[in-house]
């Protein structure tokens, strides 16, 4: 809720003369990429947790499958 909010405002704050569809789309924008952005930062850094039900128990010992991009930190 508080990204809503902070998107909303920050929204506002960018867009002041914009026309209406970019005033109504950018706060939307901002809270996918908000949410988007920590959902990713969490399985980089977190990955799946040890004992978590999901877990196939196919990844190694680091908790990095083989098939997991280079270009994403884990």
């Amino acid at each position: 809720m508080l990204v809503g909010l902070l998107a909303r405002a920050v929204g506002r704050c960018l867009v002041l003369r914009a026309p209406t569809a970019v005033r109504v789309s950018l706060p939307a924008l901002l809270v996918v990429v908000a949410t988007v952005g920590a959902a990713w930062w969490f399985f980089a850094a977190r990955g799946t947790l040890d004992g978590y039900p999901g877990d196939s128990g196919l990844c190694p010992a680091n908790n990095v499958p083989p098939q997991w991009p280079d270009w994403i930190r884990a």
